[in-house]
């Protein structure tokens, strides 16, 4: 898949989201070994290459000004769709860094997700395991999710194309 970006100012703080693989292996461990990824562990850095190899992984970046006029971009937050880019594609591992929540990022990185989904040619389900309530209601409004199933404090959600449709179409909350 050809990357993608996608650009947002939030409280005059540029933000970017990018489908390119460069997000730092050393940033993806780190996430992995918060409290807020609980389901996640890091993993050996031969690891790390292959599930960024074998995944659609979304970073979000805080854009920083340098002193040489030229901007930094500073991993704050990731997102990843284990797909086949045609049929399905699975969401894991949404993550931002505490002090940048609160300002929507979350939300607009699931919104990029929902994009480059509806985009694949026979879409035929999104899926994802969620344990908050709270994400479960995210994932309600902004994909069209709908509970699956549930056990051991995992809900299984999941939105055929016209439910991620819907939700694009609805107005933004």
């Amino acid at each position: 898949m050809e990357s993608k970006e996608w650009q947002q100012t939030v409280k005059d703080q540029t933000f970017i989201i990018s489908t390119a693989p460069t997000l730092p292996h050393a940033f993806i461990q780190q996430a992995f070994s918060t409290s807020a990824m609980y389901w996640a562990k890091p993993v050996s850095s031969e690891h790390v290459q292959k599930l960024v190899d074998n995944s659609c992984t979304l970073g979000l970046y805080c854009l920083e000004n340098t002193n040489d006029g030229k901007h930094q971009r500073t991993p704050i937050g990731m997102a990843r769709m284990v797909t086949d880019y045609v049929t399905l594609a699975y969401l894991t591992d949404v993550y931002v860094q505490d002090e940048y929540q609160g300002l929507g990022l979350g939300k607009w990185m699931v919104r990029c997700c929902r994009a480059i989904a509806v985009d694949m040619p026979e879409l035929r389900f999104m899926i994802l395991l969620t344990g908050s309530e709270q994400a479960q209601n995210l994932y309600r409004r902004e994909l069209g999710m709908k509970v699956m199933g549930s056990e051991e404090k995992l809900t299984a959600m999941g939105a055929r194309r016209a439910s991620l449709e819907e939700a694009a179409a609805s107005p933004p909350s």
